[in-house]
Protein backbone atom coordinates (compact mmCIF):
# COMPACT_ATOMS: atom_id res chain seq x y z
CA UNK A 1 0.00 0.00 0.00
CA UNK A 2 0.94 3.43 -0.90
CA UNK A 3 0.49 6.28 1.87
CA UNK A 4 1.65 9.76 2.80
CA UNK A 5 2.61 10.81 5.87
CA UNK A 6 2.06 13.67 7.88
CA UNK A 7 5.76 14.83 7.87
CA UNK A 8 6.90 12.87 4.56
CA UNK A 9 10.75 12.93 5.58
CA UNK A 10 10.67 11.70 9.47
CA UNK A 11 12.14 8.10 9.24
CA UNK A 12 9.66 6.96 12.46
CA UNK A 13 8.10 4.52 10.39
CA UNK A 14 11.36 2.74 9.38
CA UNK A 15 11.00 1.59 13.63
CA UNK A 16 7.46 0.80 13.49
CA UNK A 17 6.68 -3.14 13.14
CA UNK A 18 3.01 -2.28 12.91
CA UNK A 19 0.68 -0.03 12.06
CA UNK A 20 -3.08 0.13 12.76
CA UNK A 21 -5.93 1.07 9.79
CA UNK A 22 -9.27 2.71 10.82
CA UNK A 23 -11.16 4.57 8.44
CA UNK A 24 -11.93 7.44 10.86
CA UNK A 25 -10.16 9.64 12.64
CA UNK A 26 -9.56 7.80 15.75
CA UNK A 27 -8.00 5.00 15.97
CA UNK A 28 -10.93 3.20 17.97
CA UNK A 29 -12.24 0.13 15.44
CA UNK A 30 -8.62 -0.01 13.68
CA UNK A 31 -6.91 -3.33 12.52
CA UNK A 32 -3.46 -4.14 13.18
CA UNK A 33 -1.17 -4.82 10.18
CA UNK A 34 2.57 -6.03 10.87
CA UNK A 35 4.62 -3.98 8.54
CA UNK A 36 6.82 -6.45 6.20
CA UNK A 37 8.75 -3.83 4.14
CA UNK A 38 8.61 -0.11 4.43
CA UNK A 39 10.24 2.16 1.74
CA UNK A 40 10.39 5.50 0.16
CA UNK A 41 8.14 5.66 -3.21
CA UNK A 42 7.30 8.64 -4.51
CA UNK A 43 7.86 12.48 -3.17
CA UNK A 44 6.38 12.41 0.04
CA UNK A 45 4.83 9.21 -0.06
CA UNK A 46 5.55 5.78 1.42
CA UNK A 47 5.27 2.35 0.04
CA UNK A 48 4.50 -0.23 2.48
CA UNK A 49 4.38 -4.35 2.76
CA UNK A 50 1.57 -5.32 5.06
CA UNK A 51 1.48 -8.88 6.26
CA UNK A 52 -1.61 -10.65 4.78
CA UNK A 53 -2.14 -8.01 2.06
CA UNK A 54 -1.18 -9.86 -0.65
CA UNK A 55 -3.17 -8.60 -4.07
CA UNK A 56 -4.33 -5.64 -5.31
CA UNK A 57 -7.43 -6.25 -4.78
CA UNK A 58 -6.76 -6.55 -0.45
CA UNK A 59 -5.53 -3.47 -0.64
CA UNK A 60 -7.84 -1.71 -2.47
CA UNK A 61 -9.97 -1.94 0.65
CA UNK A 62 -7.93 0.12 2.26
CA UNK A 63 -8.12 2.68 0.00
CA UNK A 64 -9.07 5.56 2.51
CA UNK A 65 -8.43 4.48 5.61
CA UNK A 66 -5.82 6.55 8.13
CA UNK A 67 -2.88 5.20 9.37
CA UNK A 68 -1.94 5.19 13.39
CA UNK A 69 1.18 3.82 15.03
CA UNK A 70 0.95 2.67 18.96
CA UNK A 71 2.83 5.97 20.44
CA UNK A 72 5.07 3.25 22.40
CA UNK A 73 6.56 1.58 18.74
CA UNK A 74 8.08 4.98 18.21
CA UNK A 75 11.70 6.18 18.76
CA UNK A 76 11.88 9.13 21.18
CA UNK A 77 12.31 12.23 19.08
CA UNK A 78 15.85 13.33 19.43
CA UNK A 79 17.13 16.89 20.35
CA UNK A 80 15.48 20.09 18.66
CA UNK A 81 12.86 17.14 17.28
CA UNK A 82 8.99 16.78 18.44
CA UNK A 83 6.21 14.98 17.13
CA UNK A 84 3.43 17.10 15.74
CA UNK A 85 1.07 15.52 18.03
CA UNK A 86 3.08 16.79 21.10
CA UNK A 87 2.79 20.24 19.66
CA UNK A 88 -0.80 20.73 19.06
CA UNK A 89 -2.46 22.90 22.03
CA UNK A 90 0.45 24.25 23.12
CA UNK A 91 -0.09 27.81 23.94
CA UNK A 92 2.41 30.07 22.25
CA UNK A 93 3.79 33.07 23.54
CA UNK A 94 6.10 36.33 22.26
CA UNK A 95 9.68 36.62 24.31
CA UNK A 96 7.87 39.58 26.22
CA UNK A 97 5.25 37.08 27.63
CA UNK A 98 2.57 38.25 25.34
CA UNK A 99 0.06 35.28 24.66
CA UNK A 100 -0.37 34.61 20.75
CA UNK A 101 -2.79 31.53 21.36
CA UNK A 102 -2.54 27.76 20.62
CA UNK A 103 -0.79 25.32 17.98
CA UNK A 104 -4.15 23.57 16.40
CA UNK A 105 -2.17 22.38 13.34
CA UNK A 106 1.19 21.90 12.03
CA UNK A 107 1.77 22.07 8.44
CA UNK A 108 4.61 20.62 6.34
CA UNK A 109 5.94 22.77 3.85
CA UNK A 110 8.92 20.71 2.80
CA UNK A 111 11.57 23.83 3.74
CA UNK A 112 9.97 23.63 7.16
CA UNK A 113 7.45 23.05 9.66
CA UNK A 114 4.33 25.95 10.19
CA UNK A 115 2.60 26.20 12.76
CA UNK A 116 -1.12 27.26 12.96
CA UNK A 117 -1.69 29.19 15.80
CA UNK A 118 -5.44 30.37 16.56
CA UNK A 119 -6.03 33.29 19.33
CA UNK A 120 -8.20 35.84 19.81
CA UNK A 121 -10.16 35.77 17.14
CA UNK A 122 -7.47 35.73 14.62
CA UNK A 123 -4.46 33.38 13.09
CA UNK A 124 -1.15 33.48 12.53
CA UNK A 125 1.27 31.36 10.71
CA UNK A 126 4.31 30.85 12.13
CA UNK A 127 7.52 29.29 10.55
CA UNK A 128 9.70 26.69 12.66
CA UNK A 129 12.49 27.98 11.67
CA UNK A 130 15.50 29.07 14.28
CA UNK A 131 15.05 33.07 13.54
CA UNK A 132 11.01 32.85 14.88
CA UNK A 133 10.75 29.86 17.09
CA UNK A 134 13.19 30.37 20.45
CA UNK A 135 11.93 27.67 22.69
CA UNK A 136 9.63 24.59 22.17
CA UNK A 137 8.57 23.11 26.14
CA UNK A 138 6.78 20.20 25.36
CA UNK A 139 6.24 19.22 28.63
CA UNK A 140 4.89 22.78 30.06
CA UNK A 141 3.01 22.90 26.21
CA UNK A 142 4.63 25.98 26.23
CA UNK A 143 6.17 27.74 22.54
CA UNK A 144 8.14 30.91 22.54
CA UNK A 145 8.15 33.29 19.49
CA UNK A 146 10.20 36.19 18.62
CA UNK A 147 7.80 38.07 15.91
CA UNK A 148 9.80 39.12 12.94
CA UNK A 149 7.98 41.75 10.90
CA UNK A 150 5.03 40.85 9.37
CA UNK A 151 4.24 37.82 11.23
CA UNK A 152 1.28 39.31 13.56
CA UNK A 153 -0.10 41.80 10.83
Amino acid sequence: MRFRPDYPESDSIRAVERIFLAAGDDAVDAREYRIIEGTPHTRGMMRLMLEGITDANLAESLIGKNVFADERDLPPPEANQFYYRDVVGCEVFLTDGTRIGAIEDVIATGANEVFVVRGDGKEVLVPVIEDVVKEIDVASKRVVIEAIPGLLD
